[in-house]
């Protein structure tokens, strides 16, 4: 019964009602009517039975007296699926090469340039506010626009020593620029003007201590500073908006873009004070290098070497070596701090 069952299941329960039916002494109509069915099934099957055993004889033949041809495929595709996978090459960051263009020869285009992009990347990589581009003897121009101003930033994408630093922005002298990270990764740069020649922006480990959306300066009352962040309570040393002009011209602080200050303001931590003491320091704040007063500016020598101003992994680890146990020490204690808080104002 097994074999009718795989050949035909119509034929299998055909034939199993009709036995019982035989087996009472009683004549089944329909099984004189399957019996036909049952030939032509048979016909077919021996048919397909024919093809596989035909198939099957072919194959023997083939692995029993060239087995060598057989054996030499296989190796064969294995190393062409090993050449591939050697030919896979891992995305890098794109190469921005960058040339220099007298501010004379673009002022007119310049002056119609509108907000984007392309305005965005000249200021940046200038180190200038807007209006300021075509009144430059010689401006840097990329060869790659593209969206934002990542594109350009001097400072590494990560840096994996800093993984345990909550947050962190460093402000490199030579580079004028500043760079903030969050656990290593770097979330954002931009331009900077930092202290003159004569009025040099002190460097070494500091911390945003507080804050203000609008103070007056203490060397001229005429200065108006919007979105300060004070790192040096003593000197009156702090990061704000005013005038980029293209190279250092503060008289110690750190000059920043206006939506730049802004954005530091909101993200930055105050320090917290307990009975006249610091209780927890603010946000780490490193000032690092020495810009060339005298010489030609940095980024103006981009077109000869387009890295000339970048700052790689191991040059910011051989700066922060000196300051990184400290910035631990103080994350702790502001952890402390503010978890003591959390559990106060619980209980109250």
């Amino acid at each position: 019964m097994t074999f009718w069952r795989c050949c035909n299941p119509t034929i299998f329960f055909s034939f199993r009602i009709g036995s019982l039916f035989v087996q009472n002494n009683y004549i089944y109509a329909p099984l004189c009517a399957n019996i036909s069915i049952m030939e032509y099934t048979l016909k077919n099957w021996f048919k397909i039975l024919g093809i596989q055993l035909l198939l099957g004889v072919a194959a023997f033949f083939v692995f029993r007296f060239f087995p060598a041809e057989v054996d030499q495929m296989v190796p064969q595709i294995q190393e062409e699926i090993v050449e591939v996978e050697e030919k896979i090459v891992l995305p890098q960051e794109r190469i921005i090469n960058y040339r220099l263009v007298a501010s004379a020869d673009t002022s007119e285009w310049l002056s119609n340039l509108k907000e984007g992009d392309t305005l965005s990347a000249l200021m940046v990589i200038n180190r200038a506010d807007a209006w300021r581009l075509k009144h430059m003897d010689t401006l840097v121009f990329p060869d790659t626009i593209g969206e934002g101003i990542e594109l350009y930033a001097p400072f590494p994408k990560s840096v994996g020593e800093l993984q345990e630093v909550k947050k962190i922005v460093l402000v490199s002298h030579y580079s004028q620029a500043f760079a903030v990270y969050e656990n290593g990764e770097r979330i954002k740069w931009g331009p900077v003007s930092l202290g003159s020649k004569h009025k040099p922006t002190p460097t070494g480990l500091f911390s945003t201590n507080w804050k203000s959306k609008r103070t007056i300066s203490t060397i001229n009352s005429s200065w108006i500073l919007e979105w300060y962040c004070n790192i040096d309570n003593y000197e009156g040393i702090g990061m704000h908006q005013y005038e980029l002009p293209g190279y250092p011209a503060s008289h110690g602080c750190v000059r920043m873009y206006r939506d730049d200050a802004n954005w530091l303001y909101h993200w930055a931590d105050q320090w917290k004070i307990e009975e006249g003491q610091i209780a927890a320091h603010g946000t780490p704040i490193v000032i690092f290098g020495e810009y060339p007063h005298g010489e030609r500016k940095p980024w103006l020598q981009m077109q000869q070497n387009n890295s000339a101003v970048s700052i790689s992994s191991e040059e910011l680890m051989q700066v922060l070596q000196e300051y990184l146990s400290t910035v631990i020490e103080r994350q702790s204690q502001r952890d402390v701090v503010e978890m003591d808080k959390m559990v106060s104002n619980q209980i109250q």
